[in-house]
């Protein structure tokens, strides 16, 4: 079950790839096979995905970036399936920016476990 509360136009052809990923996610939590409790709001202006409050995926100036472990975000920018993501000039280490053609719902299922606990 997901809210929306994102303008988000699926069909502009101005979309980032960080966009575009957010919106396969927000389709993905939106299906009736998905039984969790997944809320689609905002955070400081930015659309993101909480379970529990907690928020485990975000859009930020148009990237796709998901909170994970230290160390699977470590493996995971060492194989270039995300980068690192910076805050004001300050790397969060459990935020990672997610890159076009990674598994993102692989990801999202792993960021939401890892939020939830």
């Amino acid at each position: 079950m997901i809210t929306k509360s994102s303008k988000i136009n699926k069909d502009d052809a101005t979309l980032s790839d960080g966009e575009r990923l957010f919106m396969q996610l927000a389709a993905f939590y939106t299906t009736p096979q998905t039984e969790y409790p997944v809320e689609r709001a905002k955070l400081f202006g930015f659309d993101c995905l909480r379970i529990n409050g907690k928020v485990f995926a975000k859009l930020h100036n148009r990237h796709l970036v998901m909170k994970l472990p230290v160390n699977r975000i470590m493996a995971l920018i060492d194989s270039g399936a995300v980068s690192a993501y910076e805050h004001r000039g300050r790397v969060l280490k459990e935020w990672a920016v997610i890159e076009m053609g990674s598994d993102i719902i692989a990801l999202a299922e792993e960021a939401r476990d890892f939020s939830e606990n």
